[in-house]
């Protein structure tokens, strides 16, 4: 179960306390002193250590003081007192004991203490798991990042001399034979496309802001993803105030209103009704990107602003994860907004320094 280090210099009470956890399948390393169980007391190496305070030389508290200060050991430290210390118990909690049993010690005190110790250090090690796994993950997108531009370099050139050629191959063929090279075109485009967002994900992203019309942005996003394949069939509506400018990074902001406009494209199957909505509230910019496709199941909506996580089965899971990114880099949030008649709606929120001009009220414009 678990490697328990016992210190008590009492015999009898060492070996009744060691046989109560025994029972329980704990492995319990125990001695009279703490020199004697010394290469049990490192990281890692023990879940728990119970130690009695009141010993010659070596006491509890500077069992304490070895174990959590000296060793940097964060596995949790109870010690046992006698009723006239328990205001001596009281301070070595203070000073990052994990909790302390008065004497003289039952079976249900002991192994209650313990199991609520062996609790504490599962989930301090869960939690040291979780973020090696996230640095891990860190490391790889780092770099990757350095040599994203070889990568796009290398990767480009040749799909861009495949697209020239199909194209020709295209214009000397008959019409039926020229759609089928303009979807092998389409599905280059959209191999190009899932490149350079998880190269622009991998990056660390250079906001260059200047002043851009929002709505121009929004219906520069709107024809990009009308041109898709699996998007032509998408009817989009816009409501952005006239006259609406923002001081943001227009390409990588023009990005993010791309990605959700095609996601909420294949939510609905290129078949849907997608509204993009802009005001200003407070002094920030609030952008509605909603439709009436099935929505984001409740157990994903912490999971898809995450790198590679999709709720489609050819879904690169990197869409989402970098418009968080550069709208946070613009000092924003991204969030997805609870509906009540179906479908999702995300919204994001810049601060007043990223509106230069408000625009009008809008009054709604169909594309």
């Amino acid at each position: 179960m678990a490697r328990i280090v016992l210190i008590d210099d009492e015999m009898r009470s060492q070996q009744t306390l060691a046989r109560f956890l025994e029972q329980q399948g704990h492995t319990v390393y125990r001695g009279s002193s703490f020199h004697a169980v010394d290469e049990h007391l490192h990281p890692g190496c023990f879940e728990v250590l119970i130690s009695d305070i009141v010993m010659p030389e070596f006491d509890g508290l500077q069992v304490l003081r070895e174990v959590a200060e000296v060793r940097q050991c964060h596995e949790p430290v109870i010690l046992v007192t006698g009723e006239p210390n328990l205001q001596t118990a009281s301070e070595a909690v203070r000073r990052g004991a994990f909790d302390y049993i008065s004497k003289p010690v039952t079976k249900d005190r002991l192994l209650e203490v313990a199991a609520r110790g062996l609790r504490h250090v599962q989930l301090l090690r869960e939690r040291d798991h979780a973020r090696q796994v996230e640095m891990q993950v860190l490391r790889n997108l780092a770099s990757l990042g350095e040599s994203a531009s070889v990568l796009t370099h290398e990767i480009r050139t040749p799909i861009t001399s495949l697209r020239h050629a199909l194209r020709a191959v295209g214009e000397k063929l008959g019409i039926d034979d020229r759609v089928l090279i303009e979807e092998f075109i389409a599905n280059l485009n959209r191999i190009e496309r899932m490149l350079g967002q998880t190269l622009s994900f991998a990056k660390p992203l250079k906001v260059q802001r200047h002043d851009v019309a929002l709505g121009q942005l929004v219906a520069r996003a709107v024809r990009d993803v009308a041109r898709l394949p699996n998007c032509s069939d998408m009817s989009t509506a816009t409501r952005i105030p006239e006259g609406m400018r923002l001081f943001v990074d227009g390409q990588l902001f023009g990005e993010v209103v791309t990605n959700l406009l095609h996601n909420a494209a294949e939510a609905c199957n290129g078949k849907g009704h997608v509204e993009v909505t802009a005001l200003v509230y407070n002094g920030r910019l609030v952008l509605d990107v909603a439709d009436d496709g099935p929505g984001v199941p409740p157990n994903m909506v912490e999971e898809i602003f995450k790198p590679f996580r999709s709720l489609k089965e050819y879904g690169t899971g990197i869409g989402l994860a970098l418009s968080r990114k550069v709208v946070e880099s613009h000092g924003g949030t991204i969030t997805l907004q609870p509906q009540t008649g179906g479908g999702a709606c995300f919204r994001v929120e810049l601060p007043p320094e990223a509106v230069l001009a408000n625009g009008t009220v809008p009054t709604g414009e169909q594309s």
